[in-house]
């Protein structure tokens, strides 16, 4: 059986992008105003200020996104769960049970040791994809063919 890779990616931050355009939007303003005297290098540099924070915020919101990315492989094997909340992988064997609630996958290994794939509104297609591909690895380890009658 072919190993599986997906990639749960978290929601995009809206509200950052926002808040850097409106930043950028009004340091460009503030940068062109007609002020004379030496207030004027004053408000220049209060616009080029504000624009350099838009940019800094939208640099800080594009890594925090991908640095939240979950990364899930299958293989014949056992899973591997690479989180920003650090690497868990265990072997199909060791898989006593997989539960799903609407958009949250739970392998279960044993009574205590859990591990949770939770994805973000509106990519339950990928959940859907990464619940058939466990079924899958699951029944090949435990030997269960498609009955053909």
């Amino acid at each position: 059986m072919a190993a599986d890779r997906f990639v749960i990616t978290p929601r995009p931050p809206v509200r950052a992008f926002a808040v850097a355009a409106l930043l950028a939007a009004g340091g460009a303003v503030v940068a062109v105003l007609p002020v004379e005297g030496a207030l004027r290098v004053a408000v220049i540099v209060l616009g080029v200020l504000l624009i350099v924070a838009a940019a800094a915020l939208l640099g800080a919101a594009v890594a925090a996104s991908r640095r939240q990315q979950v990364v899930v492989e299958l293989d014949e094997a056992g899973y591997r769960v690479d989180s920003p909340a650090g690497v868990r992988a265990g072997t199909w064997k060791d898989v006593t049970r997989v539960t799903t609630a609407p958009g949250r996958i739970t392998l279960h290994q044993g009574a205590d040791e859990r591990v949770h794939l939770v994805a973000p509104q509106g990519q339950l297609p990928e959940l859907d994809a990464i619940v058939k591909a466990v079924s899958e690895h699951l029944d090949a380890d435990r030997g269960y063919t498609v009955w053909e009658g």
